[in-house]
């Protein structure tokens, strides 16, 4: 019985012995795969590099930035391509580009310290805005006791100012590529200590009206319905007190994003009216929102 057990146990260390060498091997064998992986995915990840890094791919990336506005990022590629490929007929485009975006952002500069030093004076009216599909005919801008519109023929609708107050007005046909557009704000800012504080907000009304049934409801007037006439006239007005304006700077000035949404009322007179919904206009504007979403129509 003892000679069995010694002999058990005999085997036994063999083939742990045997499991251990082969455990082993085996480790040293994935060890040396996995470091083989190692470089060829350092290699790869080298030649990904380079791949990103040719000429054409670093253009295609300056011309990306360039579109984007991104001038230095733009002139950083170049430089890449000049800095690795000196000499190449790709490595002279480069210069080339470089020179041309150096001389924007020079004319930039130049133009930011005129905008500085002329201020609000640099602005020049539009009477014929175009954005968003809209194209705007700005026909009158002036003050007034009298708001007139809903002209049917022999009658029309008026509004007068309240003692001491005179309403904005604004008279401009509108011309859209879709049927059913949102209308932009036009919006009324005084001049008070060289910034432009938002005075209101100027409201639309109907021009015209093909008779007194359409005026009524009674039938469309297609007219005055953007889904069938591509042109439609407004007369828009805004009432503000005489104090605030008198012998002050009034800039009129339209934003290029629409809020004002056509609605349909039954019990109104007219049925159609387009009513004001969030235009998250400015209360103080800078020299520079008339270089995105402002549009000066005329100062007053």
């Amino acid at each position: 019985m003892q000679l069995k057990t010694t002999l058990f146990l005999l085997i036994a260390g063999l083939f742990s012995s045997c499991s251990d060498s082969e455990l082993k091997s085996e480790n040293i064998l994935l060890a040396s795969e996995l470091e083989k992986l190692k470089e060829e995915l350092r290699i790869c990840s080298l030649e990904l590099t380079e791949i990103k890094n040719t000429p054409e791919q670093r253009n295609m990336r300056a011309q990306k930035y360039f579109a984007e506005g991104d001038l230095n990022a733009s002139i950083t590629e170049y430089q890449g391509i000049i800095d690795n490929y000196a000499g190449t007929s790709d490595a002279e485009n480069a210069i080339k580009e470089i020179e041309e975006i150096e001389a924007i952002i020079e004319r930039n500069r130049v133009e930011a310290e005129r905008k500085k030093a002329l201020g609000y004076k640099i602005l020049k009216p539009n009477s014929n805005p175009k954005f968003d599909g809209l194209s705007l005919r700005i026909e009158k801008v002036w003050t007034g006791k009298r708001w007139s519109f809903d002209d049917y023929g022999h009658e029309y609708r008026l509004r007068d100012a309240t003692r001491g107050n005179v309403h904005l007005l604004v008279r401009v046909s509108i011309e859209s590529e879709t049927n059913n557009p949102l209308l932009p704000p036009f919006l009324a800012y005084q001049m008070i200590d060289g910034e432009l504080k938002l005075l209101g907000t100027l409201g639309y009304e109907f021009r015209r009206w093909k008779d007194y049934g359409s005026y009524l409801g009674n039938y469309a007037d297609y007219g005055n319905d953007f889904s069938h006439s591509k042109s439609v006239s407004f007369n828009l007005g805004f009432e503000v007190n005489s104090s605030d304006i008198e012998n002050k700077d009034v800039f009129v000035v339209v934003k290029s994003t629409g809020c004002f949404k056509r609605e349909v009322n039954r019990l109104g007179r007219p049925e159609i009216r387009y009513s004001q919904g969030t235009c998250n206009a400015k209360q103080t504007l800078q020299i520079e929102d008339f270089d995105k979403e402002y549009i000066l129509i005329k100062k007053l």
